[in-house]
């Protein structure tokens, strides 16, 4: 009589998810446990999968049951394809999550409005998905970077932090903000010695707005006498608006309603500085499907 050629056709999932239990356990009787099935069931699906193959896949020795070579072979199978399940499984659970989720992110001040920008394309795309927005000075997002209070930070410096994922984003110019009735701004250049007499309104300490603006003061041999801090971007606005000075500012704070009504931007000679923005994340940090496409948003429209 001919044997029939072993062959894997017919086998179903279940068949395999209650093989490759029993063949764990050692036990028909532990495997219908684990499987809330009874034990004549798990017995009847391995001695169907076992006839679907044609060959044997267990032999009793004493008391004790072991896998046959077949048997073997079938469980080594049996796991990759189980494991590719799981995994696609959290992969589809991950395309559900981007029906509902949060998103968290921090930013500095200065960084809101280039951000706030780019939030309607992708909340278009993605109406599930909730976004909060927390806006702080340096030192407070790197706090909050170090507790793991968000999903992504937006730095105008890049944070000296260890174990943190930086990349670069957005170029920034920056200008030199007059109010409209400046005097200044009826020139056609503006010299870096001229802005020694300006009273100046500067950023808080450690900004890339103030740590760039002292560095080109410096390269001219320049000293600011008169000055006013301030935290705020809208702040610095409304003190230049009032007469107060002049700021550095970068070109995505100003907006086309500002420059046609009260502020200006001097032609100062020799000035091209520009800022670097940098997206960070904490390493080894889970970002959910959200977040990652938020992340990826970012990178790219910015």
């Amino acid at each position: 009589m001919v044997q029939p050629i072993p062959s894997t056709k017919g086998i179903t999932l279940h068949q395999m998810e209650v093989f490759e239990a029993v063949a764990r356990h050692g036990s028909y009787t532990k495997a219908a446990e684990e499987l809330y099935l009874t034990q004549p069931t798990v017995s009847i699906q391995v001695k169907q999968l076992s006839k679907t193959i044609g060959l044997p896949l267990f032999e009793m020795v004493g008391k004790k049951l072991y896998l046959t070579k077949a048997g073997d072979a079938l469980l080594t199978t049996c796991r990759q394809v189980l494991a590719q399940l799981s995994s696609l499984d959290n992969t589809l659970a991950a395309f559900q999550e981007l029906k509902q989720g949060r998103i968290k992110v921090a930013t500095v001040e200065s960084g809101k409005t280039a951000l706030v920008q780019q939030l309607k394309p992708f909340m278009d795309r993605y109406p599930g998905l909730d976004i909060s927005i927390r806006i702080g000075n340096h030192r407070e997002l790197l706090d909050r970077l170090q507790q793991n209070e968000d999903d992504i930070y937006l730095f105008n410096l890049p944070p000296a932090l260890n174990g943190v994922e930086v990349l670069s984003c957005m170029d920034v110019p920056l200008h030199i903000v007059s109010h409209r009735q400046h005097p200044l701004t009826e020139q056609a250049i503006v010299t870096p010695q001229q802005l020694a007499q300006e009273s100046w309104i500067l950023s808080e300490p450690g900004s890339a707005n103030r740590q760039l603006l002292e560095e080109f003061l410096a390269a001219q041999a320049i000293t600011v006498g008169r000055r006013l801090e301030l935290s705020s971007i809208e702040a610095i606005k409304a003190s230049i608006r009032a007469g107060l000075g002049i700021a550095v500012l970068p070109a995505s704070s100003l907006s086309q309603a500002d420059l046609a009504t009260d502020l200006a931007i001097l032609p100062v000679a020799e000035f091209s500085l520009r800022k670097q923005w940098h997206v960070a994340y904490l390493k080894g940090k889970y970002l959910s499907p959200g977040a990652v496409l938020f992340l990826d948003h970012v990178l790219k429209q910015l």
